[in-house]
Formats: C-alpha cells, sequence, structure tokens
C-alpha cells in the first residue's frame, strides 16, 4: 500500500470505523421496535440489520474507493494484507489463532457478564440478541442454522475484514505498531449492540489481528473471523440433535 493512500486524519479513521456500527444498531433497535419477526429468534431481526447496514455501507464504500482509485469496481485493487501464506501456515495459524482467541473469550465471558449486569444493566434485556433457542420448535432452529451460517459465518464477516483489515488497518501503517491496537479498540466499539463486550473484545482480538498484520495476511483474518463465528453454528447444530 503507497503511503499517498495512507488514511491519516484520525477522525476519518474513527467516523469509518464506526459509522457502519451506529447504523446497524439503529436499524436493529428500529425493526424490534415495528415488530418484525417478533415471533421468530432476534437473530433474524440482527440479520437483517446487518444486510442493510454492512453490506451496503462496508461493502460499497470500498466500491466507491476501488472506482475513485482504479476506475473499476475491482475492489481488491484496493486493498492491503496481500501477503500468501503456504497451505500448511493457513491451516496451523488459522487453528492455533482460533484456540487462543477462544481460550481469551471464555475466560473474560465473567467479567462481560459482570459489565452486563452492572455497568450496562440499562440496557433492555429485549435489545440482547442472545436467546435461548431450546424454546422454539426445530423448523425454526434449522432456519437459524442456515441463517447463522450464510449470513454470520461468510457473507458479514467477510465483509468486515475486507473493510476493517483489507482496506482500514492498510492504510493505518503510517501508525507504526499502534495500527493494530487503535484498529482492535474501534472495531470492538463498533460492536455498538454488545458494548459490554468491549473489553473481552480487544483482549480476546488483539493477539489475532496484530499477528494478521505482522504476517500481512488478510486471507487469515478472514480465514479466523469466519471460523469463531461457526462455533455459533455448531451450537445451534448440537441443540437441533438433542430435540
Amino acid at each position: 500500500m503507497s503511503k499517498e493512500k495512507e488514511i491519516r486524519s484520525v477522525w476519518k479513521l474513527i467516523i469509518l470505523h464506526l459509522f457502519p456500527g451506529i447504523v446497524f444498531s439503529i436499524i436493529y433497535v428500529f425493526l424490534l421496535k415495528v415488530g418484525i419477526f417478533e415471533n421468530y429468534p432476534k437473530l433474524f431481526i440482527f440479520s437483517l440489520a446487518g444486510i442493510f447496514s454492512i453490506i451496503p455501507l462496508e461493502l460499497g464504500y470500498l466500491f466507491y474507493v476501488a472506482k475513485k482509485e482504479v476506475g473499476s469496481f475491482n475492489i481488491f485493487k484496493i486493498l492491503g494484507l496481500e501477503s500468501k501464506l503456504k497451505v500448511k501456515e493457513y491451516i496451523f495459524y488459522t487453528l492455533s489463532l482460533f484456540i487462543v482467541t477462544g481460550i481469551l473469550m471464555t475466560a473474560l465471558k465473567p467479567l462481560s457478564n459482570n459489565l452486563l449486569n452492572t455497568v450496562f444493566s440499562w440496557i433492555p434485556s429485549s435489545y440482547n440478541y442472545v436467546q435461548d433457542m431450546s424454546q422454539f420448535d426445530r423448523n425454526i432452529i434449522i432456519l437459524s442454522i442456515l441463517v447463522r451460517f450464510f449470513i454470520f459465518t461468510l457473507i458479514l464477516p467477510i465483509i468486515e475484514e475486507l473493510y476493517f483489515r483489507g482496506y482500514l488497518l492498510a492504510r493505518m501503517k503510517w501508525m507504526g505498531k499502534y495500527s493494530v491496537f487503535f484498529n482492535v479498540i474501534l472495531f470492538s466499539v463498533y460492536h455498538f449492540w454488545s458494548p459490554w463486550l468491549i473489553i473481552t473484545r480487544i483482549i480476546s482480538m488483539l493477539p489475532l489481528y496484530y499477528f494478521v498484520y505482522k504476517k500481512d495476511s488478510l486471507k487469515l483474518a478472514i480465514l479466523v473471523h469466519c471460523l469463531c463465528n461457526f462455533t455459533d453454528v455448531v451450537a445451534f447444530i448440537a441443540l437441533l440433535v438433542k430435540i
């Protein structure tokens, strides 16, 4: 990534990181208020919020920049972190980083729950998208598995990594060693819909994205992000088997 294409305005970086999350949260709350899919898991409403915010805003902005900089809508021409690893390296690093991230997330779960019940207790429980899925019938759980897999394991994580790491982090190299820290903090705050997880996300994701940055590999970031989200699909399948 050439230096002239770096984003050196801190305020612009903050806006680009946070704005999609703000829109996502507004749409999510709005859809909850109007009662769309009120008899279905909140996961369905959550997915709609992502479809109407993350896809048009993050992917749309990448198309806009690509058209502006290279004259076409080929977003891969404007992305950084282009280093290619060997297949064995991808497998080893992906599994290792997945395990490390999972251990940190699990270890910090009590902290997240404590923050939810104290600092963020003012947030109505009806806004929390995490639900006990056992209350729904088999067909709804099957639909939830499909939504979890295609929307939250493939589409949205890939777009987020293209936008946050492939585009934003790659253009923050002027910050040196602080670029990853700044990117991770803003990416964690971007999840406005679950503020009690901000600290957990920062601590859990720092090792992951610092390693991704050092290896200069966007594909590695995508693989780990998708694999982490796939654990929810596995949990839903396990629930389905019990029914």
